[in-house]
């Protein structure tokens, strides 16, 4: 099973909108995806409320499935979308007290097997919960938009990565853009970083997109509704991308 993690320690940079559409995208290649919510705001979870509401006695979240040590086949959902299975998360995981690093990855390696790929959405922090999920990722998805902010956040987001490094080893992380626009301050950024700095950009880019949000407030994946749009591609191009990385790596 590959792990795809999207992170950031800026809010606001569509991690969760990122998670939702790239793991729906794999399904709709037929691959097994599971979906895992790690964000104390659980806005992934709020996707699959009319999956939830079927079921008549409800499932175990993933900070359920943490602190008690359940089984966490007993936590997954099977959504309404082909191939695509997820855990919901909870407001409560900010709580949780873990000892180290290798909580999460224990309970994923026992379904390891059932799955091609899992996505995680992460809280925009570094806490050991977050640590758990980059120190097991096949890939660290950082999504950044092209404002003045950008290079200083990122410069915290690599400082966070190698002092993890140093308890779990070597991270594979990658930058890539997401809300583009075609201004030219977002050049300017784009250029600085690219031509500047040794971050590890990837040559997909997101476009800023207002079918994006309307697709969201319906609870679908972009490709459902507006097949067609630009945004739609560079989504499958994404996870394009994303894969021939992993996969040679």
């Amino acid at each position: 099973m590959i792990i795809i993690t999207t992170w950031n320690l800026k809010g606001g940079t569509g991690k969760t909108t990122t998670t939702f559409n790239l793991a729906a995208t794999y399904a709709a290649q037929d691959k097994k995806v599971l979906l895992l919510d790690l964000d104390m705001q659980a806005n992934l979870t709020s996707f699959f409320d009319a999956d939830i509401s079927k079921h008549k006695r409800s499932k175990p979240d993933i900070e359920q499935v943490i602190r008690e040590n359940i089984d966490i086949r007993k936590a997954i959902y099977h959504s309404r979308f082909n191939n695509l299975d997820f855990i919901k998360g909870s407001n409560d995981i900010m709580f949780l007290n873990l000892a180290d690093i290798d909580v999460l990855g224990k309970h994923l390696a026992t379904i390891a097997n059932e799955y091609d790929i899992c996505v995680i959405d992460t809280h925009p922090d570094a806490s050991i919960l977050t640590e758990n999920a980059l120190a097991i990722s096949d890939m660290v998805l950082i999504p950044i938009s092209l404002d003045g902010f950008s290079r200083d956040n990122l410069n915290l987001v690599i400082k966070e990565i190698i002092k993890l490094e140093t308890r779990c080893g070597e991270i594979n992380f990658k930058v890539f853009v997401n809300k583009l626009k075609n201004l030219r301050s977002q050049r300017i950024v784009y250029s600085d970083l690219v031509e500047n700095h040794d971050y590890p950009v990837l040559e997909t880019s997101v476009s800023d997109y207002s079918g994006i949000q309307s697709a969201l407030l319906k609870h679908k994946p972009l490709f459902m509704h507006r097949s067609k749009s630009v945004v739609n591609r560079d989504y499958e191009d994404l996870a394009d991308e994303v894969l021939q990385i992993v996969e040679v790596e």
